[in-house]
């Protein structure tokens, strides 16, 4: 069972920590997408997501909400936690981003 540690609150973060997190969040969009072979193309039609929406994403830009990540996770047929879950020590404890 994958344990899930609650998102760190990004309102009271460092910019630079929410900045990493975002990346990293769009650094796993794409690399699922990737894994699947679709283009990004391929991956709006099947979520319903603009193709720019999803650049913009994957890039690390913006702050997506949750309706359009549960989407994106949908099409990539995914938990809406693989992409947002913070990585873990074997411990269960947040690593922190770099």
């Amino acid at each position: 069972m994958t344990r899930i540690t609650p998102v760190t609150d990004l309102r009271r973060g460092s910019a630079p920590a929410a900045e990493a997190y975002l990346k990293a969040v769009g650094n796993r969009v794409r690399q699922e997408r990737q894994r699947l072979g679709l283009s990004r193309r391929a991956l709006a039609e099947t979520s319903g997501v603009s193709e720019r929406y999803l650049a913009e994403l994957e890039r690390g830009a913006g702050n997506a909400s949750l309706l359009v990540l549960r989407k994106v996770a949908q099409a990539l047929r995914l938990r809406v936690e693989h992409l947002t879950s913070e990585p873990q020590d074997d411990d269960g404890h947040t690593i922190a981003a770099e």
